[in-house]
């Protein structure tokens, strides 16, 4: 029987479209560091950007209704080449691991 385990993850931060753009891992790098947050705290999937609020710079540029024109100023691009903007709460991580532990009982004897 295969055993579950699930990593809570509580970060919360806002998606976002990224239209007629093609952001890459340098991007993502310099927003995570404009921000104060960390390189896994930015990601892109689809052209949709996510940026979870993990530090007070972060908290601070939401509360003042800025993450918007902070991306388009970060990317050098239009605010207008952003939409939906949605919040968002990240997905807990489940892993799901065999009866490996049984298996190595065996070897043992």
């Amino acid at each position: 029987m295969p055993k579950t385990i699930v990593i809570p993850d509580n970060r919360t931060g806002f998606s976002m479209k990224i239209k007629d753009v093609q952001l890459t891992r340098p991007d993502l790098h310099i927003i995570a560091a404009d921000l104060g947050i960390n390189n896994k705290d930015v990601l892109v999937e689809n052209g949709v950007l996510t940026v979870y609020n993990t530090s007070e710079a972060s908290q601070e540029v939401i509360d003042d209704n800025a993450l918007v024109s902070f991306v388009a100023m970060t990317l050098e691009i239009s605010p207008e080449s952003i939409s939906e903007l949605t919040a968002v709460k990240a997905k807990p991580k489940v892993l799901e691991m065999d009866d490996m532990l049984d298996d190595d009982e065996d070897e043992d004897d």
